[in-house]
């Protein structure tokens, strides 16, 4: 029996899916990380919270440019997509693991870039190389792990509400995304990316302030995972293990998310809560072209 060799172009094509979510990722982590590198280490004289904001929805846009469909490089969208929105006659599951191991090994790497740019300003501004809430403390009141993973506001009186914090921002960032990329919208939003720019920057000016805005388990514990090898094990300990919220949460927040849009506002095909409601209707009204324009940011 012959011994046939995949083209090169073959393999390349295979893994795309997978690229663009760890490029993705590390786009997003190198940008949004960077920014607060940044304004963190110059003490806010070359940033601010609203340049943060815009950074962060900037790298968030951009990286939906990558593939066609948009890659997720978000674990709890990819995982509630595939729950909610099952995808009949692809490999959707059988991709997911892949997909998510992608995306948080771009947010390792994307913090690894990050360190490695701003080295030396990191060890001029917080030479103890401090953890917020955590056991060594810092002469000048300096915590540069922060600048890799989210911390809680030290007013919060428990991690529960950190992780509702988290939980409804993650669920605003799910019902808007499933807006934007609604089949029934693709004549309103001709510019999806633009419009998960504005979606980003709204959720960090409204929701961001207490715990970051992690929204995404691979933003957070990629980096988390990096700053480990420089901060030591206390970066999972530190706020009484408060690592877990921002891994769990957004994931609890985009199921309620997409469980709000679909039960109140979605009328297509393709979602298992609108079927056991027996509410979907098809796309009625919908032309072909406006159809094939929801490519452009199907979240999977």
């Amino acid at each position: 029996m012959p011994f046939y060799r995949a083209h090169p172009s073959t393999i390349l094509r295979s893994l795309r899916p997978y690229t663009a979510e760890f490029l993705g990722t590390a786009l997003i982590i190198t940008i949004g990380d960077g920014v607060v590198a940044q304004a963190l280490l110059s003490d806010y004289q070359y940033g601010t919270w609203l340049s943060i904001n815009l950074a962060w929805a900037s790298a968030v846009a951009l990286s939906g440019y990558l593939s066609n469909p948009s890659p997720a490089c978000n674990p709890a969208i990819t995982l509630v997509r595939a729950l909610v929105r099952p995808e009949p006659g692809t490999k959707q599951w059988q991709t997911l693991p892949g997909k998510i191991l992608a995306q948080f090994l771009g947010g390792f790497v994307g913090a690894a870039l990050v360190y490695t740019n701003y080295r030396s300003a990191i060890y001029a501004w917080d030479p103890e190389f401090t953890i917020p809430g955590g056991s060594i403390l810092s002469p000048r009141g300096h915590h540069s792990a922060g600048i890799f993973s989210t911390y809680p506001a030290a007013f919060l009186g428990s991690n529960w509400e950190a992780a509702f914090s988290e939980v409804l921002a993650s669920a605003v960032l799910m019902f808007g995304a499933l807006s934007v990329g609604d089949p029934v919208n693709a004549t309103r939003f001709p510019a999806p990316q633009i419009s998960m720019f504005l979606l980003l920057l709204a959720i960090g000016a409204a929701l961001g302030w207490e715990t970051g805005y992690a929204i995404n388990p691979a933003r957070d514990f990629g980096p988390r995972l990096f700053s480990a090898f420089l901060y030591g094990r206390e970066v999972f300990t530190a706020a009484n293990y408060y690592f877990v919220v921002p891994l769990v949460a957004p994931i609890f927040g985009c199921l309620v998310g997409a469980t709000a849009y679909d039960t109140l506002v979605y009328e297509g095909t393709g979602s298992r809560i609108a079927d056991a409601l027996g509410k979907g209707k098809g796309y009625e009204g919908v032309d072909e072209e406006d159809l094939a324009r929801e490519g452009e940011l199907r979240l999977h």
